[in-house]
């Protein structure tokens, strides 16, 4: 008899496009995800999917029966959602590396402790990937900061917490100003296509500042060692766990005139299967901002 496990299966290979994909979605060898959709389409009596050389794609009646599987899945998880502890299963969530060092990292260890029958799987990535995986259902939310120019309607993005933009320098740079370190040394730039780097980028024009941007990276972590080690100056957020205060291993100042602030928040899709558990984080992430 056909399982809850195979539906999954099979609307991975759909939304993913091929078995491999799927495969490495839900941890089975590429063969064990054919054989898994080969037993189902055999009890639906429906081929689901053609087979070509490096894809899998839904036929006309598979795109219904798959529809239907969606639904059913949906409904599945929302009955273990009400069963009396929906704070069970398994999430996939997208993060920002840097999420990890701020407030997202200590809500996680809370998670850990407070809901051991929940099963979180983290993928590391950047903002402007996330909206399309959480879309098409490859995760189930994303941790990313507040989209430039919002998220297309069958998403929603909730605010989780801020963290306010600073310059950051060499403890030698102390004493000078923010306005004066930005005209006289290396600049070192959050890489612009990302939407930190956008925020980033506004914040300068804000202060009116051209500086000298001899590197450009796509890692926070990455930016504030080389900014430890002299290589030059950078604007970043103000990461909660960072403790880059310590030791005086990096000067930090605020920026002039009123905070620039980067919102973080969670995508999801605006309904989902999982959507008890992404509401209870939520509520976890507003404790640990009060």
């Amino acid at each position: 008899m056909a399982s809850i496990r195979q539906f999954r299966t099979a609307l991975a290979a759909a939304r993913l496009g091929s078995f491999v994909a799927a495969g490495r979605h839900v941890g089975l060898t590429q063969a064990a995800v054919s054989l898994q959709i080969k037993n189902l389409e055999s009890e639906l009596d429906t081929q689901l999917f053609e087979r070509r050389a490096q894809a899998a794609v839904p036929t006309a009646q598979g795109r219904q029966v798959l529809a239907e599987l969606e639904d059913l899945v949906a409904r599945y998880e929302q009955l273990l959602a009400h069963s009396g502890n929906p704070m069970r299963g398994s999430l996939r969530i997208g993060t920002l590396v840097s999420s990890l060092m701020g407030t997202f990292g200590t809500v996680l260890a809370r998670v850990k402790r407070d809901f051991p029958d929940l099963r979180i799987t983290l993928l590391a990535g950047q903002s402007a990937d996330f909206a399309a995986r959480v879309a098409s259902g490859e995760l189930d939310a994303a941790v990313v900061t507040e989209p430039p120019h919002g998220v297309d309607a069958s998403l929603v993005w909730t605010p989780l917490y801020q963290e306010p933009l600073v310059l950051i320098a060499a403890p030698r740079l102390r004493r000078k100003s923010v306005a004066s370190l930005l005209a006289s040394e290396p600049f070192l730039q959050f890489d612009r296509s990302l939407w930190t780097g956008h925020l980033i980028a506004d914040a300068l024009a804000r202060l009116r500042a051209a500086p000298d941007v001899i590197l450009e990276l796509n890692s926070i972590e990455a930016i504030a060692e080389l900014v430890r080690q002299g290589y030059g100056v950078a604007i970043v957020p103000l990461l909660a766990n960072a403790d880059w205060r310590h030791g005086k291993q990096l000067a930090v100042k605020p920026l002039p005139g009123p905070p620039i602030l980067r919102r973080v928040g969670m995508l999801e899709r605006r309904h989902h299967g999982k959507s008890a558990i992404t509401q209870t984080l939520r509520g976890v992430f507003a404790a640990a901002a009060d």
